[in-house]
């Protein structure tokens, strides 16, 4: 989504709306792309929308339902049918002022290619009046949907609903805006449903949703590989991937190591076909003042991804085979699709952009906003666009966007337009689309080594959803056994552990197949397995040699919960061994609360130093944790507290427990600037800061720079006093609360500094 500032302003009334996103400081906002290089920006049929497109060679793009078929796409479910269940955020922007953006409009419709053409030809209103939606899950007897405020869950029969939605998850949306709030609800190789924005995955249990943490990440969009994998992004950046499958690490509730694996993959660079003036601050340009630029000051093109959202990783059997593991990635502000490839070595995921200085798809189309893309169920893509004029929300307009889209007549119509595209390669297969809601078991586990991940996920999908009756449990076994058939294997075990079948037999016989990838999926699922099945598997475990470091990492994680003398002496050499950050924080994590008895097991013999610092730090958490303030101080604290997961909106950046998130913003947890001098902290929050910060030694490149809240009058020296409390007080930080007063008198003292970011080199 568009370029957001770290912390979001409080509402205003609807005439001030527009100035939200003004900053103090930036008084010149002279348009920099010269007037005559700007193309009109009219409503185009979706057959002159298509003569927009610019896409890569071997490749054909064409319209798989536009208006009035569907309306402001903004995330899709497929049933196992094929059909499309499609969110429609028609609230989103109706004008530059968001007016009513608070009233439910939007839409839950089911799309339906009845001929098979490539077209959808059926829609089906499922849900109306929703209060801007922005994720969903089918499952066979109802719809779990996110809304702006709750997770709900309605019944259905067929494509009508049944009842009223209930509440799944209470906390589900933790705070924000729209740009802020929690989406996704992807479902993982493991059978969770991640998410974006958000700290939670989520699992249906019978009648029940069973919610776990899992580290806060992305912002628009979740995507997985062939082996698990979870990527995502955010607005100033393309692509994550993270090395190691979800919660591997996190196993230890008595302490978060906040070891992460997420790595920055590519290139940010976008490259559009035409000038991109419509972005919020287009207007930062040396030529104007400013110490950076925006936009390339020869092509007036922008220099570095702002409105990177939804995305997907190729798994499709109709593209190219060398494209299966590439990644695809929409940037909304500047009319683009962009290609990644990934690659990997010894489980390290490396990327390069696909096509030099050239995209996969763009348009001259300023009204072209492509906001998610999915692989779809004939081996193609299906792409999203809202195709709306207006793609800033009103919390972060500038005066200078404002003036640029009412003069371009980009802020109407409201309503109205709203496109999903169907991308094939050419000559590539299609493929055929069955209702697995009809087939047999032993179909469906056919099904399950399919070329197209479609029909693999959503065999495992259905299976998950029947009961196990013993031929398809024997059939499952027989192919995680089977030679060359990894992806089918690797499907097989986990649609057992989604069954509630898993044991430590098809475990045991993946480790022994020789094929690595299949080995780490059986590690991975050996660690969901209940102590007594898992204790069968010591033997092989123990005696296991991992092949690469990736497999140490998952052998780590499993060597653990087995809590035998024999299995925590083998983790220690193993932890020994590798010498690998990831190989520790695996251990720590299935040794959960069994720290003692570990180190008992290992007696006198050498202990990694990361390793037993964190056991010695989870030795030493006992008690209730929390803050330790009282009184008029602790209620500063739960101001701030709301503050921070609200309308300061301080977690989208920081991650909800303070960590921070890779290339957008620093940790706030054990930082020397939170819990310093409350000068330090006080002089960033009041005035902002720019460029790069070191952090306990570890410097921080962020992509923008951090706000300045003394400019902004809902921001009062309480408010602020609140936050610095909070932020003080919260994860492992302890320090002195901070009260109004001292806000006040260091808002004076630093007057003159007001519309200059401070750097690092100003405050050290």
């Amino acid at each position: 989504m568009p370029k957001r500032i770290l912390s979001a302003l409080i509402l205003l009334s609807a005439p001030l709306l527009a100035q939200q996103g003004n900053r103090k400081g930036h008084d010149n906002m002279n348009p920099v792309v010269p007037e005559e290089l700007v193309p009109p920006a009219p409503v185009l049929s979706v057959e002159d929308a298509i003569k927009s497109f610019e896409i890569a060679e071997g490749f054909a793009i064409s319209p798989f339902a536009a208006e009035p078929m569907i309306e402001k796409p903004v995330a899709l479910d497929y049933d196992p049918a094929g059909r499309l269940w499609v969110c429609e955020m028609i609230g989103y922007m109706l004008d530059i002022d968001g007016t009513d953006e608070d009233k439910p409009h939007g839409r839950i419709v089911v799309l339906e290619d009845t001929d098979g053409d490539g077209k959808a030809d059926k829609r089906t209103v499922f849900l109306d009046n929703i209060l801007l939606p922005r994720a969903l899950a089918v499952y066979p007897d109802g719809l779990l949907f996110a809304d702006q405020e709750l997770l709900r869950f309605v019944k259905r029969d067929g494509l009508k609903p049944v009842g009223e939605p209930v509440v799944a998850v209470k906390d589900y949306i933790q705070g924000g805006n729209v740009e802020h709030a929690a989406n996704g609800l992807v479902r993982g190789l493991d059978n969770w449903l991640y998410n974006a924005k958000s700290s939670q995955r989520i699992r249906r249990d019978g009648d029940k949703w069973i919610v776990e943490n899992t580290p806060f990440r992305g912002q628009w969009g979740v995507a997985f590989d062939n082996f698990g994998r979870i990527y995502t992004n955010n607005n100033s950046q393309f692509l994550i991937g993270e090395n190691i499958a979800p919660n591997l690490l996190e196993g230890n509730s008595a302490l978060n190591t906040k070891t992460s694996s997420a790595v920055r993959l590519g290139s940010n660079k976008p490259f559009p076909v035409r000038v991109t003036p419509g972005l919020n601050r287009a207007y930062i340009q040396k030529s104007n003042g400013y110490d950076q630029n925006t936009l390339d000051p020869e092509t007036y093109k922008l220099l570095s991804a702002t409105g990177a959202a939804g995305l997907t990783i190729y798994r499709g059997s109709n593209f190219p085979s060398e494209w299966v593991g590439q990644s695809l990635i929409t940037e909304s502000s500047v009319n683009l699709v962009k290609a990644i490839k990934v690659t990997e070595s010894d489980g390290t995921l490396k990327a390069e952009h696909t096509y030099k200085d050239k995209e996969w798809l763009a348009s001259t189309d300023e009204r072209f906003r492509p906001v998610n893309i999915y692989n779809a169920p004939d081996g193609s893509v299906h792409l999203l666009d809202m195709y709306h004029g207006i793609i800033q929300h009103k919390t972060y307009v500038t005066s200078y966007l404002r003036e640029y889209y009412t003069k371009l007549g980009l802020d109407g119509p409201g309503k109205g337009h709203g496109r999903i595209y169907r991308i094939t390669a050419k000559g590539g297969k299609i493929e055929k689309v069955p209702d697995m809601d009809t087939l047999p078991n032993t179909d469906l586990v056919k099904l399950l080594v399919h070329p197209n991940g479609w029909h693999r996920d959503m065999a495992q999908r259905v299976l998950n959803s029947r009961e196990a009756d013993q031929e398809t449990l024997d059939l499952l076994h027989r192919l995680v056994s089977m030679k060359d058939q990894s992806l089918g294997s690797i499907h097989a075990l986990w649609t057992l552990e989604g069954m509630g079948k898993l044991t430590a037999a098809p475990i045991a016989a993946a480790l022994k197949s020789g094929d690595k990838k299949l080995a780490i999926s059986a590690l991975w699922a050996a660690s969901t397995l209940p102590h007594p099945e898992l204790l069968k598997l010591e033997k092989e475990l123990i005696a296991l040699k991992p092949a690469n470091k990736e497999t140490a990492v998952y052998l780590a994680r499993s060597l653990g919960p087995i809590a035998t003398p024999a299995a925590f002496l083998r983790l220690n050499d193993l932890v020994n061994t590798s010498k690998d950050k990831f190989v520790s924080a695996a251990a720590f994590s299935g040794l959960d609360h069994r720290e003692t008895a570990f180190k008992a097991a290992i007696g006198d013999k050498t202990l990694d130093k990361t390793l037993a610092g964190w056991i010695e730090k989870a030795g030493q958490k006992k008690g209730p944790s929390g803050p330790a303030l009282k009184g008029k101080a602790l209620a500063s604290f739960q101001r701030g507290k709301d503050l921070y997961h609200g309308a300061a909106a301080c977690f989208g950046c920081h991650s909800p427990d303070g960590s921070g998130i890779l290339g957008l913003a620093p940790p706030v947890d054990n930082s020397e600037w939170v819990t310093g001098t409350p000068e330090l902290l006080g002089k960033v929050l009041l005035h902002g800061m720019t460029g790069p910060i070191t952090v306990n030694g570890i410097k921080y490149e962020t992509p923008a720079g951090m706000p300045a809240l003394a400019g902004n009058p809902m921001f009062t020296d309480e408010n602020i006093a609140d936050i610095m409390t909070y932020v003080r007080n919260e994860w492992s930080n302890k320090a002195s609360p901070v009260q109004p007063d001292f806000v006040k008198k260091l808002r004076a003292e630093t007057s003159s500094q007001l519309g200059r970011p401070y750097t690092e080199k100003d405050l050290r």
